[in-house]
């Protein structure tokens, strides 16, 4: 197995974490593929990723009926190797290609300090779930009432899934989600509002956590960037692992009215 195949299991396993609470959630998974379908009109919330599983092609074939049973848009992401080989398939489904998602990693032997002091707050309890939740929906201009659906009902003491918040004096200026599993974490919804962006505030946030975990053990990151936070990232010293081909299924209804 390749280190893109291992990371495309891992992120199998941090979108359960981060989609099992929300509201109508229906999971379906394998090892290396995983359907996530919400309530929700929006595609960023009903996602698939296939890795690769033997019964790819069949997984995907449900998933898209399942979908369209319950009139969900779909994102897919898929492993570069699986996506060359169901391609035609997915466009027999009504799949559209839109783009690559580059899958990146941080290496235990590359050196990340804090490029500043920065005050990191984990978000426990309803009060900082709830600022993390707003800096989430302002950073991707989402409404804010779905991220309280999809995202807030996620973020608990137990969910393995881990919000901390950087506050630049009493103000809240960025989030990051962590997911660990053993000495590898994942870094998700990295979120700086287009206010407080360009001024170093995403840096001094995921420099700190980085460091943080890794006092705790953890030596490798990996994320899936956008192409806005690709030069961040690489900064930092992430290195690309793969541009994973991203599909859309459906049409993503406006939840803003």
């Amino acid at each position: 197995m390749d280190e893109a195949e291992e990371l495309i299991q891992l992120g199998v396993r941090a979108l359960v974490s981060q989609m099992s609470a929300a509201p109508g959630i229906e999971l379906h998974m394998t090892r290396c593929c995983v359907l996530g379908l919400t309530d929700e009109p929006l595609a960023d919330f009903n996602r698939l990723i296939l890795g690769p599983d033997p019964d790819a092609e069949g997984f995907l074939v449900r998933s898209a009926a399942r979908a369209k049973e319950r009139g969900r848009p779909l994102t897919a992401v898929m492993g570069r190797q699986v996506a060359e080989t169901l391609a035609p398939v997915a466009r027999r489904l009504g799949f559209t290609a839109v783009g690559a998602a580059p899958l990146m990693v941080l290496r235990p032997d590359v050196s990340v300090q804090p490029s500043r002091p920065a005050n990191i707050v984990r978000a426990l309890g309803p009060e900082l779930v709830g600022v993390a939740g707003d800096l989430v929906a302002a950073a991707f201009d989402e409404p804010r009432d779905v991220i309280a659906r999809c995202i807030d009902v996620c973020v608990t003491p137990t969910a393995g899934v881990e919000t901390y918040i950087a506050w630049d004096d009493d103000r809240p200026v960025g989030a990051v989600t962590v997911t660990p599993t053993g000495d590898t974490a994942g870094i998700s919804l990295m979120a700086t509002p287009p206010e407080h962006q360009r001024k170093g505030f995403g840096r001094a946030l995921l420099t700190q956590v980085i460091h943080d975990y890794r006092r705790r053990g953890v030596e490798r990151f990996h994320l899936g960037a956008t192409e806005a936070g690709r030069r961040l990232y690489a900064s930092i010293g992430f290195e690309l692992v793969a541009d994973l081909p991203v599909w859309i299924l459906g049409q993503s209804v406006s939840a803003r009215g």
